[in-house]
């Protein structure tokens, strides 16, 4: 499961479907509030059999504790990627920061710059169609745990729900980083042209910025604002995590037909590029991940 795998169509639906039966949630009347995306690096799946079963033990016996004290709700989830739905900001935001806490105790020690976790944390629209909200929040969660530089990222909408029922008490910005609704819409169409644009080989810095109005400084500025990475840099790593959802979708695909559909040059291009961000060739990542 991936950033794309969750904010597709068919899948938003089958979440959607999930969360109906869900009793407590929407079976009673209460209405879900708060959609969390918490994802660990895929660092997990290059761990040895053994630390890797001790790892997973570890971190989905803490998770689900910690989850089930705050009245999370688990709608999908993998070996590195929890959705999970609250009814208040309250119960989200402090289960976010205790799983953030007890992260770096339950992973292995050695390689730390290995370890990672990211959490994005959005809120459904009040105003909008209900299906519409859901699918918006899924897809914001997703775009701030993805692509937010920050380990714990939440929208404007879960800071006011949170003051509002915690009287006003204030986010600590320390631990937290607040999504502005202006970055929340710039990140929106960042990813959309990237999105639209990212599979073509010409596509490069100079056509982002003409594409979202944007001058060289001031795109640059923003990205690197957003996501500690140059846009040149983003490009690329879009494209890489395209890349790891067509290796997963298209298994019998030649990586060279992925290099060419993520928006690579070359196959040779894409496969150092590939080694160098995740420590292992695409042609072996396959090997791996073939169910």
């Amino acid at each position: 499961m991936d950033f794309y795998d969750l904010t597709n169509s068919d899948t938003a639906v089958n979440i959607k479907r999930l969360l109906a039966k869900r009793k407590g949630i929407l079976g009673n009347g209460t209405q879900i509030k708060i959609v969390m995306l918490l994802e660990t690096s895929s660092y997990l799946h290059r761990l040895e059999a053994n630390q890797f079963s001790i790892f997973t033990q570890k971190f989905h016996k803490s998770i689900s504790k910690t989850l089930k004290h705050f009245e999370g709700e688990v709608v999908k989830k993998d070996d590195h990627t929890y959705l999970v739905v609250f009814t208040t900001a309250t119960n989200a935001v402090l289960c976010a920061l205790k799983i953030q806490a007890n992260f770096k105790y339950i992973t292995p020690k050695f390689d730390k710059d290995g370890r990672q976790l990211k959490i994005g944390i959005s809120s459904l629209d009040a105003d909008r169609e209900k299906s519409n909200a859901t699918f918006e929040a899924i897809t914001g969660a997703s775009r701030m745990c993805a692509f937010v530089a920050n380990q714990l990222v939440i929208s404007q909408g879960v800071k006011v729900l949170y003051e509002n029922e915690n009287r006003n008490a204030r986010i600590d910005r320390e631990l937290i980083r607040i999504l502005k609704p202006r970055e929340e819409s710039f990140l929106t169409r960042l990813i959309v042209c990237c999105e639209k644009m990212s599979t073509k080989s010409n596509f490069n810095v100079s056509t982002l910025g003409t594409e979202l109005g944007l001058g060289r400084s001031q795109l640059y500025r923003k990205v690197i604002r957003l996501t500690r990475k140059s846009p040149s840099t983003f490009i690329r790593e879009f494209r890489l995590r395209r890349a790891i959802g067509f290796l997963h979708e298209h298994m019998h695909d030649t990586i060279s037909q992925i290099a060419v559909e993520s928006g690579f040059k070359s196959p040779t291009y894409f496969s150092r590029c590939f080694n160098i961000r995740f420590g292992i060739l695409p042609s072996k990542y396959i090997q791996q991940h073939t169910y």
